[in-house]
């Protein structure tokens, strides 16, 4: 390989994004009318806790601005809740409701029924191929958290 390796990883990770926008971004905005990081949310959400805002912030890498307009949006909704950390009244908790899990299962389980319509039209090779390089990126990004 010619170059550094892991700017040709770094190249054709990055060359893979506009595909993930154009087709699995654009299907969760299509079904829920509601901008990817509102799902980054959630999904971050998801995830034991309850978590303070300013970790939320730094998982999404959204400003605190930004974020309450998320967060405003979300509760009006009904899918999160806010509230305050009994050890310090100044940290501020956010938790997912049960209608937000259901509504990002749903959301999930749509993009997943489109995702696999997309890949359909893959012959049986491709899938396998596409099956085992994912099971390597996995394996490898995995070492990295």
């Amino acid at each position: 390989m010619n170059g550094n390796p892991t700017d040709k990883i770094a190249d054709s990770l990055l060359a893979l994004m506009p595909v993930y926008h154009k087709h699995i971004i654009r299907i969760n905005t299509r079904i829920s009318g509601r901008e990817p990081a509102r799902y980054r949310m959630l999904e971050v959400l998801v995830r034991p806790g309850p978590h303070s805002l300013s970790e939320i912030g730094r998982v999404l890498n959204i400003s605190k601005p930004y974020m309450t307009v998320l967060i405003d949006d979300l509760m009006e909704k009904g899918w999160i809740k806010r509230g305050y950390d009994p050890d310090d009244r100044r940290v501020i908790l956010v938790t997912i409701t049960p209608s937000g899990k259901k509504h990002l299962h749903r959301a999930s389980d749509s993009a997943k029924t489109c995702v696999k319509t997309l890949l359909a039209g893959l012959d049986r090779e491709d899938t396998g191929q596409l099956c085992t390089s994912l099971g390597h990126l996995q394996k490898i990004f995995g070492k990295l958290t």
